[in-house]
């Protein structure tokens, strides 16, 4: 299988690529910071207690925190390639650039996977996920994402990153497309189920049949959420990964289309860490309230900042003015003894 992003090896990138890569990348890290870092605060703060701590939400924590390394490392990382490669100067440390991306783009799909399952068991046998899903064998399932994707993204050094991308472009397909019929075919059909028979319990339930409205309502509200999610990545890592089919495949693409479909799959993929959050916030009403609170205070906290600026600056112009009356006070009669002498 002969590789056609293999004759542009050594060939520099275009200087409009470059700067378009770094503009945007720039932009990325902007906004994926702040609003991961909003999500991931949300999670472990909880302030309006509004957040049910389940192991659900403890998953998005972990995908979260992946995003977030993209926005403060990959993105960064990104910046300084581009500017060095625009600038035709050596680049130092891209391995290490190519290796976060990877790793985190491997945590991201993995952590999708586990949620897929997380919500499949949420729905298909809700007793058995209550007594076994708990917060330790979620953190056990984080760590384990972590170590697979740190191991796999090892394999960066042996292939190369156009192989590597190549090779993950596959796995990313196989296993969104798996993930999505999945969650289509067996969990929504299961969910309308367990609706249907919530309609067919008897009045003399109420309190139970409204207890299991509750939960189902939630769990039902994640799953959607899920979905789209779901939809997102495919939005984002799918393109992504025809357009590396493309850099591989196309024995006749020029190396200035080669150097633009490289980039333009690297903005989609981390596109995907800069919208992540606020399809949590759209979707959820308890990160809506724990992020405007976070904000209102972090508002609050400036404007009382401001205000004692004021006042400070407000007291010393009134002490000034104060000083300024006391030296005219005392200059007056001096100034009429000289007269008086004359």
């Amino acid at each position: 299988m002969g590789l056609g992003a293999s004759h542009c090896k050594g060939v520099w990138a275009p200087k409009e690529v470059s700067l378009t890569t770094l503009s945007v990348a720039a932009v990325y890290s902007l906004i994926t910071v702040p609003s991961n870092m909003l999500i991931i605060l949300s999670v472990l703060l909880d302030p309006n207690k509004s957040l049910r701590r389940t192991p659900y939400l403890l998953l998005v924590l972990n995908l979260a925190i992946t995003d977030l390394i993209v926005g403060a490392m990959v993105e960064p990382f990104s910046m300084y390639t581009h500017v060095r490669e625009a600038a035709r100067l050596s680049i130092s440390f891209s391995w290490l650039s190519q290796f976060v991306y990877f790793m985190c783009c491997t945590a991201s799909l993995l952590s999708l996977c586990i949620l897929t399952i997380d919500r499949y068991l949420a729905i298909t046998s809700p007793m058995w996920y209550r007594a076994n899903m708990t917060n330790s064998r979620v953190a056990q399932a984080s760590v384990l994402i972590w170590l697979l994707s740190f191991a796999s993204s090892g394999l960066l050094f042996v292939t190369g990153f156009v192989m590597y991308a190549f090779i993950f472009a596959i796995l990313t397909l196989l296993c969104a497309i798996f993930i999505l019929v999945f969650t289509y075919v067996r969990i929504f059909v299961v969910v309308k189920q367990k609706v249907k028979d919530l309609n067919n319990l008897h009045q003399g339930d109420t309190e139970r049949k409204k207890a299991q409205e509750r939960n189902m309502l939630w769990e039902r509200k994640l799953t959607k959420t899920h979905l789209v999610m779901l939809l997102a990545f495919l939005a984002c890592y799918g393109p992504a990964c025809i357009m590396i089919f493309v850099m591989n495949l196309c024995s006749t693409c020029s190396c200035y289309v080669i150097h633009w479909l490289r980039d333009m799959h690297f903005v989609l993929i981390t596109f995907n860490s800069l919208i992540n959050p606020f399809v949590y916030a759209l979707r959820l009403a308890g990160f809506r309230m724990a992020i405007r609170h976070f904000l209102s205070f972090c508002f609050c906290c400036r404007s009382g900042a401001v205000a004692s600026y004021n006042d400070q600056e407000a007291s010393h112009t009134a002490e000034t003015s104060i000083d300024r009356s006391r030296t005219l006070a005392v200059s007056r009669p001096i100034q009429n003894e000289s007269s008086s002498v004359a």
